[in-house]
């Protein structure tokens, strides 16, 4: 039998699975080209989704001990472009091998810390004021369904390299 836990952690590895899966093969050429998603690259793209995974798991201790978010992430809520491009340029330096290790690390924590909850933390409904669902369905819309948000441009993206590279 499934477990809340195994589910949540189930439905984030398929989906963080087909976005990986997406840009695998692609050279950091490919990668970084700027201007492929919006004014991002893949690299970028990857690091905003790393920067909000860490805004989650950064958040979710307070959340569950307060139901408020903590101060100093504030801000991503306050004005969420602004955010997301400092998360992006925090992340410019990195190579998009690193971007890729850097997310990794990042679910890492967040399945450690899940984990450390257990299951049923998992299925306790309205975890903080402002969410009336379980922690588990606040972890799959925060999470898997921003990775799922982002797969189309990614799989567009992908596209677009490839076929510039089968061009020439």
């Amino acid at each position: 039998m499934q477990t809340a836990l195994t589910h949540v952690l189930d439905e984030l590895e398929r989906e963080r699975a087909a976005l990986l899966a997406t840009v695998s093969g692609l050279d950091d050429a490919a990668l970084d080209r700027k201007g492929i998603i919006g004014a991002w690259s893949i690299k970028n793209c990857l690091a905003h989704l790393a920067g909000w995974e860490s805004w989650v798991l950064g958040s979710l201790p307070t959340r569950l001990a307060t139901g408020a978010v903590p101060a100093p992430l504030r801000s991503a809520t306050a004005d969420e472009d602004a955010w997301n491009a400092e998360q992006v340029a925090r992340r410019e330096e990195l190579s998009p091998t690193a971007q890729i290790e850097a997310l990794a690390r990042t679910r890492a924590k967040l399945v450690a810390y899940l984990r450390q909850l257990g299951p049923a933390a998992l299925v306790r409904r309205r975890p903080w004021p402002s969410w009336e669902d379980s922690l588990g369905d606040y972890i799959l819309a925060a999470i898997r369904d921003h990775d799922r948000e982002h797969l189309p441009d990614l799989r567009t993206a992908r596209a677009l390299v490839t076929a510039e590279v089968d061009m020439i």
